[in-house]
């Protein structure tokens, strides 16, 4: 299955920039329940960071979230992806497993490419 954008298409929100307020932001327009996940996962990788001297747990929480909004700011492929969630519980197969998984990398590549 190719995955696109809709022609014409406009996304709710545009793309943040990869910061915490910017994303914090965005999620918290898109899905108010959403909100505690990113903020859950932010403190816990703030607090690893500290730990662990470290900025990757930051980058990465932004990196996680970030291709979240990417994906949920155009509702077609949020929608896909949810589709491809509920399939992947039910494969039956390695190959479909693959199949669905390939689908999911798609979605994921669009929509990056789309908030890039």
């Amino acid at each position: 299955m190719t995955v696109t954008i809709p022609e014409g298409a406009e996304p709710v929100l545009p793309q943040p920039e990869k910061s915490p307020a910017a994303i914090h932001s965005a999620v918290a327009a898109l899905d108010q329940a959403a909100l505690a996940g990113f903020e859950a996962d932010w403190d816990a990788a703030m607090a690893k960071g500290r730990d662990e001297y470290s900025l990757m747990p930051p980058r990465l929480v932004l990196e996680k979230w970030w291709m979240w909004v990417a994906v949920r700011r155009w509702p077609a492929l949020a929608a896909q992806l949810a589709d491809c969630e509920r399939r992947s519980a039910g494969a039956a197969t390695l190959e479909e497993a693959h199949a669905i998984s390939s689908e999911i990398g798609q979605i994921l590549q669009v929509a990056a490419d789309a908030g890039a």
